[in-house]
């Protein structure tokens, strides 16, 4: 027995380094051992949550709205500000900076030159929806179609100004980004149409709950950037 137990003891023991005993499994994984990049603490070029992380396009679409929302409250700023919006939207896909003082920068940029089709579009969609409003109150005949044909045009007039916001870069012609805005709505029927179907959708969100009107131009932003960025793949 003696000599046994002397023997075992030299097996599990030898030269003073103990070898693995039956219930190590060498096929287990290691423990991980913390790395450089294992740090808890968020590095200088990692973006917080509402920049980044798993619901970092659905909160930075939250803030576009809500920063377009105030930057359009003059009413006359509301197309310039839905273009720092889509430019907002396209420098947090990019991974370029997407600050709200870079939104801040495009929306003053935006404003040079803008102020014939700022004035403009917001004219032209009050008279027809004045219009729209005619006719349901006063029961003409042909009412019916008038009011299609109407809310037609007002969509039309969305999408122009939605695809404006799109094309508009720092430097271009506003009269220029309308005329190819109104060009591009045209040629491209599909994109056009999911605009409107977008459109629609936020109508029905603005019925439903009022207060969500503030976060519908970084729907829209968001809606506009994903539907140029298909057309222009589908023409690559």
């Amino acid at each position: 027995m003696g000599g046994v137990s002397a023997g075992r003891q030299e097996h599990v023991s030898l030269g003073g380094m103990s070898t693995p005993l039956p219930d190590d499994d060498s096929r287990r994984p290691a423990d991980p051992s913390p790395g450089p990049d294992d740090d808890a603490t968020p590095g200088p070029d990692e973006k917080p949550l509402l920049g980044g992380g798993r619901f970092g396009l659905f909160s930075e679409a939250l803030l576009v709205g809500l920063g377009v929302s105030v930057l359009s409250l003059p009413i006359i700023t509301a197309v310039p500000a839905l273009a720092a919006g889509v430019s907002h939207v396209r420098r947090h896909l990019d991974g370029r900076p997407d600050t709200i003082a870079v939104l801040w920068e495009d929306f003053r940029a935006a404003c040079r030159g803008v102020w014939l089709v700022s004035i403009g579009m917001p004219v032209l969609l009050f008279v027809l929806l004045f219009n729209l409003q005619l006719i349901g109150a006063g029961g003409m005949p042909g009412g019916a179609g008038v009011r299609i044909a109407t809310v037609f045009l007002v969509a039309v007039l969305l999408v122009i100004v939605l695809r404006s916001a799109a094309g508009w870069s720092p430097g271009a012609r506003w009269g220029t980004v309308v005329q190819t805005a109104a060009k591009r709505a045209g040629d491209d029927l599909t994109g056009t149409f999911l605009l409107i179907v977008a459109l629609g959708l936020c109508a029905v969100m603005v019925w439903m709950l009022a207060p969500l009107a503030v976060i519908v131009p970084g729907l829209l932003s968001l809606a506009v950037v994903a539907i140029e960025h298909r057309a222009s793949v589908r023409q690559g």
